[in-house]
């Protein structure tokens, strides 16, 4: 097994969450390498533009095996919580909030630095993750063929990446996400899982201060005011499949050129936000 391959099971959130329990994960990583099956994960390659096709192969192996050793070893003694649970509920929300994707500009378009916040009908985009894959060159060489923007809103102005990693996506539905920091909004991305690929969305104690509060999650990932309406909205969309000839099915169209998120606020909300946080700014890093 290569290297990136052992690099994706030392960061998948569950040996993480092994690790954050205090658990020695070396004898469920020596576990999972061992029953690897090599000729299985290359069918996940895409063969005309030599990159890993989204797949759940590693995920599921990993799950598998930290389950099965924690049954056995702390079934007692361990509650599966946090990082340690599949978000079933975020899964849900996500999967029907998918779109078309937007009119905004495409990370290899943008520029960085401070802005305006793009401006849809009567929502302001407060936050937006994209990646553009664009095939230039067929092989296994794809420097350059790939951007990824962040975007979003910063309390103060400063030249950082406005969205900061927050996983544990069971928090959006306690209205603790991002709890207790002065992140506006945070990001989640699952690489290769089952759960949502990526994930926006806005620190909760905003969300007590702007009055909102979430909608069913089977009406998709967005809260809404006292009257009901909807006025913070999660977007996702995954387009463009890349093939190697004609036929866009099967696993040689599964990397898409344009696979993003974004978080939308009702602009007189975003001006109440503005209110909360006088200094705030937008600003787009681009990778």
């Amino acid at each position: 097994m290569n290297r990136n391959l052992i690099n994706l099971i030392n960061k998948s959130k569950f040996i993480s969450y092994l690790d954050a329990l205090g658990i020695d994960s070396n004898e469920v990583k020596d576990a999972i390498i061992q029953d690897f099956n090599e000729d299985e994960f290359e069918h996940f390659v895409n063969s005309s533009n030599g990159m890993l096709s989204p797949n759940t192969y590693i995920y599921d192996l990993v799950f598998k095996y930290v389950n099965e050793f924690l049954y056995q070893q702390y079934r007692e003694l361990v509650i599966f919580e946090g990082e340690g649970k599949i978000d079933v509920r975020t899964m849900i929300a996500t999967s029907n909030s998918l779109v078309s994707r937007p009119d905004l500009l495409k990370p290899f378009d943008k520029s960085p630095g401070f802005s305006a916040p793009d401006e849809l009908n009567d929502f302001v985009v407060i936050a937006r993750f994209e990646r553009q894959f664009e095939a230039r060159d067929y092989g296994s060489n794809t420097k350059g063929n790939r951007a990824v923007i962040c975007e979003g809103c910063l309390p103060i102005k400063i030249n950082i990446n406005p969205l900061k990693s927050f996983p544990c996506t069971q928090d959006i539905w306690k209205d603790e996400y991002c709890y207790g920091t002065p992140a506006i909004q945070g990001l989640c991305i699952n690489e290769n899982s089952l759960e949502a690929a990526q994930v926006i969305w806005m620190n909760g104690e905003l969300l007590s201060l702007l009055g909102l509060s979430l909608d069913r999650y089977d009406n998709g990932l967005r809260a809404l005011n006292e009257n009901g309406e909807a006025v913070l909205i999660y977007r996702c969309w995954r387009e463009s499949l890349v093939g190697k000839g004609n036929s866009f099915v099967g696993l040689n169209s599964n990397i898409s050129r344009l696979e993003g998120c974004d978080l939308i606020l009702r602009k007189d909300f975003y001006e109440r936000l503005k209110m909360i946080i006088p200094d705030m700014v937008f600003y787009t890093e681009i990778f």
